[in-house]
């Protein structure tokens, strides 16, 4: 018989999640801004700068983020810092022998985990995520141990896994909500006019452009926070875009994760990878195997291009070989 407690600890989600709303999930961001890549070498050898049309059209931002989203489904992992739930399926306990569970994380490190509910058909009951709570760390492997029988009933805002709901039976679900990678919180960082004498668009220095989106964004004038509904945010270009003009005195800064202290090789690859399809586009646009005339051919590798190649070789030691747990 299933048993549910009738207290607090348990609530009913609408939405089939914990928190009444949409399940958050992994996204592709870029892992380097449209500035960056002009100053590459692979940018001056194809000739692009800040006043070509790829760059000025938005095209290069657009290549930059197909390339970031190869990166992460070659490696089967996101690199960028982002909050999103995992599930984990067909959770078994047993009360006769009582252990932690293990539950392996798709993307490490995490800096942080969130919460953790356990759900049975549309029910939802808290286990506490807290460093004193039911749970044992492991941010740099990517998983944590939690202990699956502390309590039979359930009852008690944070209790553990109640086990007689799942004894022998594949029917809970665990959603961790957590927050991973390798981005890095900037606080207080100054924002340079970026639109001449408007005074409406302020953008973050070189090298630290790229927001991280679903992170919190402060924006500040003269150290007053200012309300977000006063401007609009540009992740990938570090810029902010007030509603109203301000003036040549005023002091922007704003706090921020930013994304742009992934690993090197990372972003290396991304490089690589967007002047790929740059250098096809120009040479190569209809993606012909090769072409010849009386007097001279041109062949291409099916099997990828050099550049290609170099990028896999980078991202060889970050990428996910094993199967990805679905369950416990």
């Amino acid at each position: 018989m299933l048993y549910l407690p009738t207290s607090g600890a348990w609530t009913i989600s609408t939405n089939n999640t914990p928190f009444n709303r949409p399940k958050m999930v992994a996204s592709d961001n870029p892992y380097l801004s449209k500035d960056e890549y002009v100053t590459t070498e692979n940018a001056v050898g194809l000739g692009i700068t800040a006043t070509s049309a790829v760059y000025t059209s938005g095209r290069l931002d657009r290549l930059i983020v197909t390339a970031s989203a190869q990166v992460n489904q070659f490696c089967r992992r996101w690199f960028d810092t982002q909050t999103i739930d995992e599930t984990k399926n067909g959770i078994i306990v047993r009360p006769n022998n009582p252990q932690l569970v293990t539950v392996a994380l798709q993307n490490a490190p995490y800096s942080k985990v969130n919460s953790i509910y356990f759900q049975v058909l549309k029910w939802f009951i808290q286990i506490d995520a807290t460093t004193q709570g039911y749970i044992q760390d492991f941010p740099d492997l990517g998983f944590y141990k939690i202990v699956p029988l502390l309590s039979n009933s359930g009852t008690g805002v944070g209790s553990p896994m109640p086990a007689e709901i799942v004894d022998k039976v594949p029917l809970g679900v665990l959603w961790t909500n957590y927050t991973f990678g390798f981005g890095t919180q900037i606080t207080g960082q100054t924002m340079a006019c970026s639109d001449g004498t408007i005074y409406k668009a302020y953008q973050a220095p070189l090298y630290s452009r790229l927001f991280a989106p679903s992170q919190t964004i402060n924006v500040y004038k003269n150290a007053v926070l200012v309300a977000s509904n006063l401007y609009t945010i540009d992740y990938a270009n570090g810029m902010v875009t007030f509603t109203s003009a301000n003036i040549i005195t005023d002091v922007i800064t704003s706090d921020y994760t930013s994304n742009e202290s992934v690993p090197f090789d990372i972003k290396q690859a991304v490089i690589l990878m967007v002047s790929d399809y740059l250098a096809k586009g120009q040479s190569n646009p209809t993606g012909a195997t090769g072409y010849s005339t009386q007097t001279f051919s041109i062949n291409w590798d099916n099997a990828g291009s050099s550049l290609v190649k170099q990028a896999k070789e980078l991202l060889q030691p970050h990428a996910f070989t094993t199967p990805v747990m679905m369950g416990i």
